[in-house]
């Protein structure tokens, strides 16, 4: 049973907003096949306590309005309009976290597949361990990450991949001093339901203020037919200041340009250009970002 006395609640307040002039050649929205601007704000409000029994207790809600264009993952304009009406609480007790906030929450193995509805989080003996459900959908995730003499190795599972079906992946990280970082990556889908699995052997290599990544893939789309190579992605990343630029290419000619500028005062200006060989999806986009 909880004590009477509880802490007074810790509240914080955060946001950003921006501006940019946008070619995404009709992605978003077919009657702007140009150039156009978009922008938006998102702001954030969280308050946490915690109970005498050490029962700690948070929420968090935001507004927001317009469109941000997420010009260094995907591509795609995001609707910041959430309700603030949408529920986020956390409930956190002896090193475990359960989190309710209906359809807004990732699924663990990627998060384009499909919001979770309830997650619960811990360590188990050095291991972190998360699960989340859908419970409307029947739907599950789950992720396992530990530390085996230096490497890094992380497990992630759901029954709802992009194409409904199973899906598991394995990955491994190791650190080998001087800035020499080695990955590598099984991942399995069910074919039956269209899913494709993949196999990756990578390495980044930190030189100063520049570092370097390469990774190779099998895809595995046809069984035994397919070697390490057939696909690949470089990249090279500088920073110089206040300036962050990357560019990128894989075995398609698929080539992006990205530029960060921080102006101070959380202020900051991008740049970035997509250009996907065989399809009509570029991006070219210019804009500013505020963060408070």
């Amino acid at each position: 049973m909880l004590a009477a006395g509880v802490a007074q609640a810790d509240v914080s307040f955060s946001g950003s907003a921006g501006v940019a002039l946008i070619d995404d050649n009709g992605a978003s929205d077919a009657t702007r096949a140009d150039m156009f601007f978009e922008s938006y704000y998102d702001f954030d409000i969280a308050a946490s306590a915690e109970s005498d029994n050490g029962v700690a207790v948070s929420v968090g809600f935001d507004m927001g309005a317009g469109n941000k264009i997420d010009y260094n993952d995907d591509d795609k304009l995001e609707a910041q309009g959430n309700s603030i009406g949408d529920a986020d609480v956390a409930v956190s007790y002896a090193g475990w976290t359960l989190t309710v906030d209906h359809a807004g929450i990732d699924n663990l193995f990627d998060d384009t597949d499909g919001a979770q509805d309830v997650k619960l989080s811990g360590s188990i003996a050095g291991w972190s361990v998360a699960v989340t459900s859908d419970e409307s959908a029947s739907t599950s995730s789950y992720s396992l990450g530990g530390n085996v003499g230096g490497v890094a190795l992380t497990l992630t599972g759901t029954d709802n991949d992009d194409n409904g079906g199973d899906a598991s992946k394995i990955a491994a990280s190791y650190a080998m001093g001087n800035g020499l970082t080695l990955t590598a990556s099984v991942e399995d889908e069910s074919l039956a339901s269209g899913g494709e699995d993949e196999s990756k052997l990578g390495f980044s290599y930190a030189m100063d203020n520049i570092t370097v990544g390469y990774t190779s893939i099998k895809p595995g789309t046809v069984a035994g037919s397919d070697s390490f190579g057939d696909e690949w992605d470089f990249s090279v990343k500088m920073t110089s200041g206040a300036l962050v630029a990357s560019f990128a290419i894989d075995e398609a000619d698929a080539t992006t340009v990205i530029a960060d500028y921080a102006l101070g005062g959380g202020a900051s200006a991008f740049a970035a250009m997509h250009d996907k060989a065989g399809t009509a999806s570029d991006l070219t986009t210019v804009g500013l970002n505020f963060a408070f």
